[in-house]
């Protein structure tokens, strides 16, 4: 072991406690140069401070002397002017002053006095006593400057003699007040933070702001200290004084020596404080560098014990430390671990393929996998391999580490490896044991046991049969096979047990008994062995309860209707099976129930299943037991029996479905329909008859009559509805229509306003088929909705064209169908459908039929806002023949009302075909709605129509329904003719 490292820790320390002391005395040295520039600083500004205030002060007592001295000036020279004109005048003279006192409020009287006066009567005045100044420059009148008295204290205050001379012996003599002069010199620029004194030519005070100046003089000045610590230049005085203009007197200013000194104190504060904290935190810094230096060396010491210990603990326990560097290219060791990792002797280090190639190759791809995904990913390595060392049989080891990065960057893995070769070879030979022992037995999922072929006691049992039956393993063991069998199923296990092994080859069922007594039924299959010495039975008992069960219930579901528990079709057809193979005569009643539909969309399936319920109780006490009686559909029956159905037998079965249903707070009344087809007559198979049955049912649903037969034409009608109904489920997916669109006008000039789309289907003989024929049975197919999407996309598409054509302004109606209305993508095709083709709003027309708003008003309301908000008007077609109130077209958003051609077609010659077209013309006027009248195919009607104000016309009068081209044809020559 060495002691670099405490070496290293000691001259951090030293090194730490040099650049400390260092940096203390360069921030002390700083901290004096910035609190020496400061006091200078801090004193010239003081300075120049003073400077300023005498200055500002001197300006501010200037305006009211100057005011004065030329008040008395004027006073003086005007008493002058009137002595060199020989025409003193005393009233004159005290008129002046008067008007010189009032603009000059500063001065508080002027009086005449004359110097050869005898001195203390009121008009002597004696300029050269000592009093005043400046007096001797008065004498002569050009200089204009007054001279000034000591100040005097009068009842109205203190107040400044003033005189100017008249001449020789004739004086003006005034006072001015001091108080003027201190509101003066009150607004000068921190005149009250200053200490400020108005002096004369003779250093008496006039006025003064703060101390004594006298006492404060020796402040001015800096103390020696400050001098001296400040160096050359020496630093400004505190005191200043400035002369008011030509007048005897100055200002004299002085700041004192603490107001620069104070907040240059708190400045040393803040530097000797913030030194002292640097000095305070660098001990503690070094007190912990100490400490931490302590703690290092002793760690140091420690871990290079440890390491030691740690090495003759790898020795030997068989482990080694490992290293992988360079990029993974390199795999070094400890020289003593070299044998343990397969090295060739001597060796530390081995390139990373060499070490592979000592690894068994089972385990080398595994071994190279998680070494690399540990490399990458910087995930921690755990992996167990077997390696073979050069005429030494195979070890195995454990190989543990992880990725670090040194302070250099280099990356590289490093970790231990463990020989555990004896642990491996055991685990290997226990999870062998234990392999075969849970594949045999613990691990099946069907309950095992072993029991003793003499005593019939349980000698082994596994998890699943504990499960099973719910006794522990213990209980099990104290009890025998006996135990989970039935009392009187105990002679036949005797029995059973006893036979040869030949004779139960075939597994049987038997029921067991759980520890809770329940019921199972058990597939057992059992096979001789020796177990501990002895002959015993291996039993594997397979649960079949659930499976039975189901079995059951299955074949219960196959048969029957779980609703109403009758027989179902299936059965029922099974059972028509048996009577035809027999050549019996029979006759099947095919009872359709109606409005079960509405039942269910009102009250709720759950009501339609209670009165089904009842239903097929009333008609399975009705047949008595007579013949089968079956559930088909949820809202079918079928009766089949060999007996003769008679009129009134029938009759009765629908009586008493239509007596009234009350079931859950709710009253029903059922109708049903009964088609009846005879066996052999009608038909020679189950499916047939039945099919017949239904057929004469569902032919007649609108029939008064309850009761139906078969009748062969009704098959013929059947299949040809059918092969149609196929046909156009072919044409509507190959899309085998044609759009026609028919011309709307206006009234007189039949100007072209609007065109109707009219779906055609032609046929491959020239015939075309109308959608009168069709869409009845579209309808019933479920192919409006696709057929209506078709008509909508190619409307838009010649809607386009039309507007490539220059009759943009034409739109395009296309006729909606109550499927379509209840389809909720209507608004959505048709705005598809305009961006599709980039089309106005106002492009496409719909019109609804009232058949559409009277079963589906509220639909309809919403969806005709829905399209009106989006720009596309609305029709009500075919308007007067759906016998709804006219109430609902208060509510509805429409813009247009066609009057159906059956007003239309006598309309000028039959007086109420009229009166009715003339009521629907009105009515739309008073909406605020269009008309349009359809089937006009003479021009009288067209000329009644136009009277009576009608808005515009559509019919054969006007133009057939036409092909896209050839109505562009039509209207490219209206428009040459409009031209």
């Amino acid at each position: 072991m060495t002691d670099d490292g405490p070496k290293v820790v000691s001259r951090q320390a030293t090194l730490t406690l040099w650049f400390g002391s260092l940096t203390a005395a360069l921030l002390l040295v700083l901290l004096a140069q910035d609190l020496r520039a400061n006091l200078r600083s801090q004193w010239r500004e003081g300075s120049d401070r003073a400077a300023e205030v005498a200055y500002s002060v001197a300006q501010m007592a200037h305006g009211p002397l100057r005011s004065s001295s030329n008040a008395m000036l004027l006073i003086a020279e005007e008493s002058r002017r009137l002595q060199q004109a020989g025409k003193r005048d005393d009233v004159l003279l005290n008129e002046i002053v008067a008007a010189v006192l009032r603009r000059q409020p500063q001065i508080v009287h002027a009086t005449f006095a004359d110097t050869t006066a005898p001195a203390g009567t009121s008009t002597s005045f004696h300029p050269n006593d000592g009093t005043w100044t400046a007096c001797d420059t008065n004498i002569d009148a050009a200089i204009a400057i007054p001279c000034f008295g000591t100040p005097q204290k009068t009842s109205l205050g203190w107040v400044l003699p003033i005189a100017s001379s008249i001449d020789e012996h004739q004086w003006v003599v005034g006072a001015i007040r001091i108080a003027a002069l201190e509101r003066a010199v009150a607004h000068a620029p921190d005149a009250d933070e200053v200490s400020f004194s108005l002096v004369d030519t003779h250093g008496r005070s006039i006025l003064h702001s703060g101390p004594d100046l006298s006492t404060a003089a020796a402040e001015a000045a800096p103390p020696g200290w400050v001098a001296r610590w400040l160096g050359a230049p020496p630093p400004g005085s505190l005191q200043a004084t400035a002369p008011i203009g030509p007048y005897p007197f100055s200002v004299t200013t002085q700041i004192g020596r603490e107001d620069v000194l104070t907040p240059w104190r708190h400045h040393v504060m803040v530097a000797v404080s913030f030194y002292l904290l640097y000095l305070a935190a660098f001990v503690c810094l070094q007190k912990i560098m100490a400490r931490t230096a302590h703690i290092q060396q002793h760690f140091v010491r420690s871990l290079q014990a440890k390491t030691e210990a740690l090495r003759l603990a790898q020795r030997a326990g068989r482990t080694a430390m490992w290293t992988l560097s360079d990029h993974a290219r390199h795999f070094e060791c400890q020289e003593d671990a070299s044998e343990l990792l397969g090295l060739p002797s001597g060796h530390a280090t081995i390139s990373v393929k060499d070490m592979l190639d000592a690894v068994a190759p089972a385990d080398r791809w595994l071994l190279l996998r998680q070494t690399r995904r540990a490399w990458k990913k910087h995930n921690p390595l755990n992996v167990e391999f077997r390696i073979r060392q050069p005429g030494r049989a195979m070890r195995c080891l454990l190989a543990s580490g992880q990725v670090v990065i040194d302070e250099a960057g280099t990356k590289r893995m490093t970790g231990t490896a463990v020989d555990v070769t004896e642990q491996w070879s055991a685990r290997q030979r226990q999870v062998e044991s234990e392999h075969r022992f849970d594949v045999l037995f613990e691990q099946n999922p069907l309950p095992f046991w072993v029991f003793d072929a003499s005593s019939l006691q349980f000698l082994e049992i596994n998890a699943a049969a504990i499960r099973t039956y719910g006794y522990s393993r213990e209980e099990f063991l104290a009890m025998t096979i006996l135990d989970i069998r039935d009392p009187s199923d105990r002679l036949k296990v005797q029995e059973e047990v006893a036979l040869a092994p030949e004779a139960r080859f075939i597994p049987k069922v038997w029921v067991h008994r759980t520890k809770n007594g329940a019921a199972i039924d058990v597939r057992v299959h059992t096979a001789d062995i020796v177990f501990a010495d002895r002959p015993a039975r291996l039993v594997l008992a397979e649960d079949v309860t659930t499976q039975l069960a189901d079995e059951r219930e299955l074949s219960y579901r196959a048969s029957h209707d779980l609703v109403t528990g009758l027989p179902n079709q299936h059965a029922m057809i099974e059972w028509m099976d048996v009577l035809i193979a027999g050549g019996s005569p029979f006759e099947v009643a095919y009872v359709q129930l109606l409005g079960m539909d509405a039942i269910a969309d009102t009250f709720g399936i759950n009501i339609a299943t209670g009165i089904l319920q009842m239903v097929a109780a009333r008609l399975a006490e009705r047949s008595d037991g007579n013949g089968y009686l079956a559930s088909v559909t949820q809202q079918a029956f079928v009766w089949v029996t060999s007996s003769p159905m008679t009129e009134a037998t029938l009759q009765s079965f629908a009586d008493c479905v239509a007596e009234p249903i009350y079931y859950k707070d709710t009253q029903h009344q059922i109708s049903i329909m009964i088609g009846v087809a005879r066996h052999p007559q009608d038909g020679m198979q189950s499916d047939t008859l039945l099919a017949r049955a239904a057929l004469a049912a569902h032919v007649h649903l609108h029939s008064d009559k309850p009761i139906h037969y078969f009748e062969a034409v009704l098959a013929q009608q059947s299949r040809e509805k059918l092969h149609f109904s196929a046909c156009l489920r072919r044409a509507v997916k190959r899309h085998e229509f044609e759009l026609h669109f028919q011309l709307i006008t206006d009234f007189p000039d039949r100007r072209p306003i609007g065109l109707e789309a009219l779906i055609r289907w032609p046929q491959t003989d020239g015939s075309i088929i109308l959608p009168s024929t069709f869409i009845p049975i579209c309808e019933e197919a479920g192919l409006i909705v696709p057929l209506g999407n078709w008509v909508l996309s190619q409307a838009a598409k010649a809607s386009r064209e039309l507007k490539m054509a220059g009759f943009a302004n034409l739109p395009i109606s296309i006729n909606v169908s109550p499927a379509e209305l209840r389809s909720r993508d209507l608004v959505a095709n048709i705005r598809a459908a305009r961006e599709a083709y980039s089309l106005a709003s106002d492009a496409l027309r719909v019109e609804l039929t009232e058949s559409c708003l009277i079963e589906h008003k509220d639909k309809a309301i919403a969806v005709m806002k829905q399209l009106r908000a989006d720009g596309v008007a609305v029709a009500l077609d075919d308007f007067g023949t759906g016998f709804s109130s006219l109430s609902y077209l208060r509510d509805l958003p429409i813009d247009t009302l066609k009057i159906d051609q059956a007003f239309v077609r006598n309309v000028d010659r039959d007086e109420r075909s009229a009166t009715i077209c003339e009521a629907i013309i009105a009515l739309g006027k008073s909406l605020k709605v269009n008309t349009i009248a359809e089937g006009i195919e003479r021009e009288a009607q067209f000329r009644w129509l136009q009277l009576h104000g009608c808005d515009a016309a559509q019919g054969f009068y006007i133009g057939r329904p036409e092909r896209l081209a050839d109505v562009l044809k039509s209207l490219s020559q209206y428009k040459a003719k409009a031209l």
